[in-house]
């Protein structure tokens, strides 16, 4: 899906860091620090970027870790929205606010497992 702003990009990788998963992870996703899915519980779970590839147990991986990359929604996702990773675990893109987010939408969803272009931010907590 192109960028609602931009029409014909999709994703545009300035800058990406390797890890090792410390659970099997699939590409399109929101990892944590601690080389699994982030979530909003804070701390070593909180975004330290998307996956760009599927990675087993124990393999490396790149995140990119700035500007923008494809994530995998959880629910509906309106441009411009604030994006931080689902509580349920799973790495999924859900809709966020002003004080938990880890990103912003660069286009839009309307269903649940579609890719939307996430501007990446540092991850925000009040």
């Amino acid at each position: 899906m192109a960028s609602q702003n931009n029409p014909g990009r999709q994703a545009d990788q300035q800058h990406a860091v390797t890890i090792v998963a410390t659970a099997d992870l699939v590409a399109n996703r929101i990892v944590g620090y601690d080389g699994g899915y982030a979530t909003s519980a804070g701390t070593v779970h909180d975004a330290q970027g998307v996956s760009q590839s599927a990675a087993a147990t124990g393999q490396a991986l790149a995140l990119t870790t700035r500007y923008s990359e494809l994530v995998e929604c959880s629910a509906p996702i309106a441009f411009g929205a604030y994006i931080k990773p689902a509580a349920d675990g799973t790495g999924r893109a859900a809709a966020g606010t002003l004080t938990d987010h880890c990103g912003r939408a660069l286009g839009a969803t309307t269903a649940i497992g579609q890719l939307v272009e996430m501007e990446i931010k540092p991850h925000v907590h009040a």
